[in-house]
């Protein structure tokens, strides 16, 4: 995935046929969260500078997954990025097949944000993920066995119109993402652990939460295999650092 990404990335043209920019947005964006970014934060406890440096690469990826997400969406619709950038005058009717699009450019959109490490010219895009996100679930709730839900746990309490209760909305979208995969997708369980349980400092239920994740075999669903891979190497990594998470 890493060496097929450095391709992606080193070739500046834009694909010409808009499924490949769609597959090529999910390449780096996928290989910038499961592994540079994974890097840059083990890194930064033991080099500050290193570990800066590394998310900048990860920034990388994730940019360039923007531009070609956004590239396969403005290819099916004419006036997408108007509708991206809040026009009150566009409106586009999506459909069950553009789902998958919306979530990976909230994802590369997410990515980018969290990997400037505060940069403004990227943190004034987070409520496109929401906007994204929000469309999605607008259209299938439980796609991808409840993705969209795992994803609006940690957005539920970084973006910027957040409710007083966030925590209590981003536990809701926890649950309905259980039930969505039939508790076979363990990110889910990582990100209410980091996002929801490490904020509230419930230690009890955190331990408990990421040792279910590493004791867990499941098997089977094709489309989770790869995720559930990361959720039970950033669980152990998590489960590592209660003590510093924790006091």
């Amino acid at each position: 995935m890493i060496k097929w990404s450095e391709s992606i990335l080193d070739n500046e043209a834009i694909p010409d046929r808009p499924e490949k920019s769609l597959r090529h947005c999910i390449i780096l964006t996928q290989t910038a969260f499961g592994f540079i970014m994974e890097n840059a934060e083990r890194e930064l406890d033991e080099d500050y500078k290193i570990g800066l440096t590394i998310y900048t690469e990860a920034n990388k990826y994730f940019a360039r997954a923007v531009i070609l997400g956004e590239n396969y969406m403005s290819q099916r619709y004419h006036g997408f990025d108007e509708w991206l950038n809040y026009s009150p005058n566009k409106d586009i009717n999506f459909g069950n097949d553009d789902v998958e699009a919306l979530y990976w450019l909230a994802a590369a959109y997410g990515g980018a944000v969290s990997s400037s490490r505060g940069n403004p010219e990227w943190v004034i895009q987070l409520p496109k993920v929401g906007k994204l996100l929000d469309k999605a679930l607008e259209i299938d709730p439980n796609w991808n066995y409840g993705s969209l839900y795992s994803a609006m746990i940690p957005y539920s309490l970084s973006r910027p119109d957040a409710p007083v209760n966030a925590s209590d909305v981003a536990e809701g979208y926890y649950r309905k993402a259980i039930i969505a995969s039939g508790g076979s997708d363990l990110s889910s369980h990582v990100s209410y652990a980091e996002n929801v349980l490490i904020a509230s400092q419930n230690r009890s239920e955190f331990v408990r939460l990421l040792t279910f994740v590493l004791e867990s075999n499941h098997r089977g669903i094709k489309e989770l295999e790869v995720g559930n891979y990361l959720a039970k190497k950033r669980a152990q990594w998590l489960l590592g650092r209660t003590e510093e998470l924790f006091y």
